[in-house]
């Protein structure tokens, strides 16, 4: 660590827990001195020359820590946890980029085109604020507020219509992908099957990066068809085959079984054709926790 603050290079520390070491603290706040024109800081009993380029990184494999406000105050704290919608979104532009290049390259012009009408919106803004704020006297002496106030104005109504146009167009767009989210939604729901697999075994480790490539690899390789409906369907049934495939060649044979269960059950439960109450009744077994309110209890005096 000593070595690090000396010549900025970055630490990374694995399983911390949510209270840190009171030795990081210096660290954390930066306790910099300049001892003889030179920046040191104290760690310990020791002083160690700093170095401004220095970045320190901690990482935790706690799904979801809770540290104390001091500590959060001093860090910033990244949660790089990937969401079941987060990942939909993001394989919903990946299939429609391979689909439909054309589409997700106009959504994305219009993305950037939106953002920078709305920052031309402000920034004149700001300037007839900055104008009227540096004013002195009438205002309708001030030629170039007048000015910037009329130029303002055309801009601001020309942007404005573009920008609802833009917004317009870019909702038939968004339409036009809605037509692709069930393979979206599918994969994204095989991707937590696989992670759940974690929980049976630590051993079970997927990356993905390596599942978007099985996701491309499907969408090359699946049957293609002019209808939409159908390509659908074909993508879906080639990838989840692919990724049952790819995952048991990595499992114990007595986990095989399993893994198809679970993969079935999370596909029928999106699709709203799992009854939960029967599946927790199949998982956890007929527990009673008040049996006043047990269904079909019958009454014995």
């Amino acid at each position: 660590l000593e070595i690090a603050i000396q010549f900025g290079m970055p630490v990374l520390l694995q399983n911390v827990h949510e209270t840190l070491d009171p030795s990081l603290d210096p660290i954390l706040t930066k306790a910099v001195v300049k001892i003889g024109g030179a920046p040191m800081m104290r760690l310990g009993d020791k002083e160690i020359e700093y170095n401004y380029d220095f970045r320190f990184y901690i990482t935790t494999k706690m799904s979801n820590p809770h540290y104390a406000p001091e500590i959060a105050t001093k860090t910033t704290i990244v949660n790089f946890a990937v969401k079941e919608q987060g990942l939909e979104a993001q394989l919903l532009g990946i299939v429609v980029r391979k689909e439909k290049p054309e589409l997700e390259e106009q959504k994305d012009n219009l993305v950037l085109n939106i953002a920078a009408n709305k920052k031309k919106i402000q920034e004149l803004e700001d300037e007839i604020l900055r104008l009227l704020n540096e004013s002195k006297g009438s205002l309708l002496d001030d030629e170039l507020l007048v000015n910037t106030l009329q130029t303002s104005k055309a801009t601001s109504q020309e942007v404005s219509e573009q920008l609802v146009t833009a917004e317009t167009t870019e909702a038939k767009i968004d339409s036009a992908r809605e037509g692709y989210r069930g393979c979206a939604e599918r994969a994204s729901i095989l991707f937590f099957v696989l992670n759940d697999m974690g929980r049976i075994d630590p051993m079970y480790q997927f990356s993905l990066d390596a599942y978007i490539e099985l996701f491309n690899l499907s969408i090359d390789k699946s049957q293609r068809s002019s209808k939409l409906e159908e390509r659908i369907s074909n993508l879906n049934e080639f990838h989840t085959y692919a990724v049952y495939r790819y995952t048991c060649r990595g499992l114990f044979e007595r986990h095989k079984l399993l893994f198809s269960f679970h993969m079935c059950a999370k596909i029928l439960e999106a699709a709203g054709k799992l009854n939960m109450d029967e599946y927790n009744f199949f998982l956890r077994g007929g527990i009673v926790l008040e049996r006043d309110n047990q269904i079909g209890r019958a009454s014995c005096r």
